[in-house]
């Protein structure tokens, strides 16, 4: 890795990170992926949204800089969903994105779930491709997740 993927850490969310999360997720999200009030609500109150809820966020720091971002959110007793998962275009193609996936796949595991899925729009070609490499099988959208940005739906067995 080079001098940009040195010293990373993946942490568990703490209030000091709000800011960084809503910050990169809205850079990333108003580009591909219109704003869904659930957006909002997640970014704007992480705490509540998903870690009071039962899920956890991971938080790639980079030289003291947030880089990076994945929300495991609770969908099920046996299935979580990976939402807000970004990396910053700096440090991209540098291996941080496989690291921040395989974390939170671990932590998945840890946490008790047995399927992590993903949903997400075709736009986002580089990110399924790596998705994909990382053993993401792409599924039929369910219906109740129809709506015009929703495109792919991916899952991973973790049991």
């Amino acid at each position: 890795m080079d001098s940009a993927g040195k010293n990373i850490e993946i942490v568990p969310f703490e209030d000091k990170h709000a800011k960084a999360f809503k910050k990169l997720n809205l850079e990333w999200l108003g580009k591909y992926d219109p704003l869904k009030p659930i957006d909002l609500e997640y970014l704007n109150n992480p705490q509540q949204a998903i870690i009071d809820r039962g899920g956890k966020i991971l938080m790639v720091i980079n030289n003291d800089m947030v880089v990076g971002t994945c929300a495991i959110i609770k969908k099920t007793a046996h299935t979580a969903e990976f939402s807000k998962l970004t990396v910053l275009p700096i440090v991209r193609k540098k291996g941080i994105g496989s690291l921040l996936i395989i974390a939170s796949i671990n932590l998945a595991q840890k946490m008790g779930f047995k399927k992590v899925v993903l949903v997400l729009n075709k736009k986002l070609d580089t990110a399924i491709q790596l998705y994909h490499s990382l053993g993401f099988k792409p599924m039929p959208v369910p219906e109740d997740l129809t709506h015009e940005s929703t495109d792919i739906y991916m899952e991973l067995n973790i049991s």
